[in-house]
């Protein structure tokens, strides 16, 4: 396990390292990482590059898995925070004390060859939150001329956001925030949520309805 000289970005070598790292807001959080990174690899297989939509998944009260919702189709970065929000209400509903994100991002990494320069790349972004915790796991990766994924783990890293950087964090980390604190289990019931999200096309399963309340089950490797 390495330490940037960002205090709050970590490395990791090993699962234990990952699962340690990430303990605070799931048990056993590189499984569900795994879940999701299987998931993306089928879909850009499937169907090619850029073709996988922001995915959450949503655990009631106790952690308990209740089900996975992909996005509908969104025109601009303006939208799919709209498309974000949406989703979350599904969380709120809940009074949810876990859900993770996994978007397919464009990031920007320092250049081997010169501090100054910065060269976008692919990457997964999975989002652990928690009322107490938000983790960022970003993993580079490309895509073959099969359509086969290949996650750079190497160039992986955690970083950990605590309420202090939340404002520097961007617009998604704020709505993450917004909807992970609130005191009410918001205006909608999960019912008329979900009700809201098949109108206006949203993707979404629900694993098992009882975990509206409690059992754990497996997160399917396909919507």
């Amino acid at each position: 396990m390495q330490q940037d000289k960002n205090e709050n970005t970590k490395k990791f070598t090993t699962i234990e390292d990952f699962n340690k790292l990430c303990s605070e807001v799931h048990p056993e959080p590189y499984r569900e990482f795994q879940r999701l990174s299987t998931l993306f690899s089928s879909i850009i297989k499937q169907n090619g590059p850029d073709s996988f939509s922001t995915t959450l998944v949503v655990y009631n009260q106790i952690k308990r898995l209740v089900g996975i919702v992909s996005s509908r189709l969104v025109q601009d970065k303006q939208d799919l925070y709209k498309s974000m929000a949406q989703m979350l209400y599904f969380p709120m509903s809940l009074n949810s004390s876990l859900f993770i994100v996994a978007q397919d991002a464009k990031i920007h990494s320092l250049s081997q060859d010169s501090d100054q320069s910065k060269q976008p790349i692919e990457a997964l972004v999975v989002t652990y939150v928690t009322p107490d915790d938000c983790i960022v796991f970003t993993v580079p990766y490309t895509v073959s001329n099969d359509n086969d994924v290949v996650f750079s783990y190497e160039n992986s890293w955690i970083s950990s956001i605590n309420e202090d950087a939340k404002n520097s964090g961007g617009d998604m980390l704020e709505l993450f925030y917004t909807f992970s604190h609130s005191s009410t289990s918001g205006p909608f019931s999960p019912h008329e949520v979900l009700s809201f999200l098949k109108i206006n096309n949203f993707n979404f399963e629900i694993i098992n309805p009882k975990n509206m309340s409690t059992n754990h089950v497996a997160l399917p490797l396909a919507i």
